[in-house]
């Protein structure tokens, strides 16, 4: 009895000290050349059901400054609004024929008049028919948990990420392709002192004729 019972007092203290040690978890993303990597997507947990379409109304922000989308990429739960407000002092024409989404905001400045919903999830590639140089991207999430890295490759995790963890990392410039997710394993050789390195393989950005040419590649 007293050695079931120091078994359990172990076990216990185990399993605090885990939850302890994994309760902030800080994941560094950098790419082949060990740099930083901003705007990478990171999903693990289990998808949720969109039970009332209703039920969220904040209103997400895509804004175009200086001729770019601000941010680069925007990460939305489904059936997230998102409002395009055009800051610039020319006019612009945001559209996208992505499997996730087809919107065109015809020729317009300052504020549409609606926001644009997105009910289904997955890639949003959108692009200004004036401007060929403009690009940005929307993230369409249905799992619990989805964070983006910040400018210095990073995302601060609040909640504990236990080992065996299957994370899928996306980002726009991947080796593996633009609709396409790099899946890891979270194991003990990618952690350090409660932080997870992590790195990903990314082309240059390349210069392109079109946001035509990008679209067709999404496909």
């Amino acid at each position: 009895m007293f050695t079931f019972r120091l078994f359990m007092v172990i076990s216990f203290c185990s399993v605090v000290f885990l939850e302890t040690a994994f309760s902030q978890t800080l994941i560094k993303i950098v790419d082949q050349n060990n740099d930083p990597l901003p705007n990478a997507v990171i999903e693990y947990g289990i998808p949720q059901p969109v039970i009332n379409k209703s039920i969220d109304d904040r209103i997400y922000v895509m804004d175009q400054i200086n001729k770019q989308f601000s941010p680069h990429v925007l990460v939305v739960p489904v059936n997230s609004q998102v409002s395009f407000p055009n800051k610039d002092d020319i006019r612009h024409h945001v559209y996208s024929f992505s499997l996730a989404k087809t919107f065109e905001l015809k020729l317009y400045s300052g504020k549409p008049k609606s926001p644009v919903r997105f009910e289904d999830k997955g890639l949003v590639v959108m692009g200004c028919n004036i401007h060929d140089a403009m690009v940005g991207y929307i993230y369409v999430s249905d799992e619990n948990n989805t964070y983006l890295s910040d400018a210095n490759g990073e995302v601060l995790l609040t909640q504990p990420l236990a080992l065996n963890t299957q994370l899928k990392i996306w980002h726009p410039n991947s080796t593996v392709g633009l609709t396409k997710h790099t899946l890891l394993t979270v194991d003990q050789k990618m952690i350090d002192n409660n932080e997870i390195f992590i790195t990903i393989s990314v082309n240059a950005p390349q210069a392109r004729g079109s946001f035509e040419e990008l679209a067709f590649y999404e496909h």
